[in-house]
């Protein structure tokens, strides 16, 4: 999306939901914000990026959030807020190399509401950083840690499922579907398969043992590059993709370019064993997002087996692998 902000116009177009939503000043002012516009420099699927189709940005995602909280809660002014901050603290490549590295992007992201940019912005229109921040760490509508589908799930499973081809309903047609039970997504029957469809293909996608290689090579060439350099893992946080790219590939380091090379071009010679393997790096699932819509304010999975079925492939996507390169 290409905008020019001023207070002529103030209307977002919303591409992939295909709406239109009257943004507040507030809203125009965050989207301008360094700390927002930063993730447009992020791939949301990690390194799933370079071998899939799945070129989308965190920016995308966070705007097609906001659109979905605007669409359904217009006049809660603080949620549609906390919809374009809640990812501002994602590392380069998004999740990919988080929890390796010892990183929580929640916490990065709070840390960033609480900085001078966001804290101006929100001031001078009468907010606070403390109220989002609140509403980021508890349930809402747009994040909760319940078996449901919430606003920033449902774009995430959505977006990646289409991005994949593999979305049976069009996204714009989704919206149009979907309500919300209190803070839960909910949708009719056949909506919600569709809804529970793009959950599982995104997760055998993102879960693949090869996109997890790529995943915790990166990692591991981070980890080497700080090592040899002498640097701290903390200078990577705010980074876009390329500018840890770049870094990387002028470490001068050899193992780095070793790993960068097979990432980059050549990532057929990752090996994926299920057994342990002498030299092979241990990559494995401990979680996965076995989320389900609701229908008339019942699981989805409790009344359809076919989506039901898909919920446990889901669940026993939790393995671990071992790969070399």
């Amino acid at each position: 999306m290409i905008y020019v902000f001023d207070k002529e116009n103030t209307t977002i177009h919303e591409p992939f939901y295909q709406t239109s939503i009257q943004a507040h000043p507030w809203e125009l002012a965050l989207l301008q914000s360094k700390a927002v516009k930063r993730l447009k420099f992020l791939s949301h699927y990690g390194t799933g990026s370079f071998i899939t189709l799945a070129k989308h940005s965190r920016f995308e995602h966070t705007v097609g959030v906001w659109a979905i909280i605007a669409t359904h809660f217009p006049r809660e002014d603080e949620l549609r807020i906390a919809a374009l901050l809640h990812d501002i603290g994602h590392l380069p490549f998004s999740h990919a190399v988080e929890k390796t590295l010892g990183f929580n992007h929640h916490t990065i992201t709070e840390e960033y509401i609480r900085g001078e940019e966001i804290t101006t912005i929100l001031q001078s229109h009468g907010f606070t950083s403390e109220r989002i921040i609140h509403l980021l760490d508890n349930d809402s509508a747009l994040s909760h840690k319940t078996d449901f589908l919430s606003a920033d799930h449902l774009d995430s499973f959505v977006r990646d499922a289409y991005m994949l081809g593999k979305c049976k309903v069009h996204p714009a047609k989704l919206l149009q579907n979907i309500s919300f039970h209190q803070q839960y997504v909910e949708a009719d029957l056949e909506t919600s398969k569709a809804i529970m469809n793009a959950i599982y293909y995104d997760h055998t996608c993102f879960l693949n043992p090869i996109t997890l290689g790529l995943d915790a090579l990166l990692a591991q060439a981070i980890s080497i590059f700080a090592s040899n350099k002498e640097v701290q893992l903390e200078s990577i946080k705010s980074l876009t993709n390329n500018e840890l790219l770049q870094l990387l590939k002028e470490s001068n380091v050899k193992e780095v370019e070793k790993i960068l090379n097979v990432i980059l071009w050549n990532p057929h010679k990752v090996k994926v064993y299920d057994d342990e393997i002498e030299g092979g790096l241990k990559v494995d699932v401990r979680k996965v997002y076995d989320k389900t819509p609701l229908v008339n304010g019942t699981a989805l999975t409790s009344i359809c087996s076919e989506s039901e079925k898909l919920l446990y492939s889901i669940r026993a996507l939790k393995k671990e692998y071992y790969i070399t390169y």
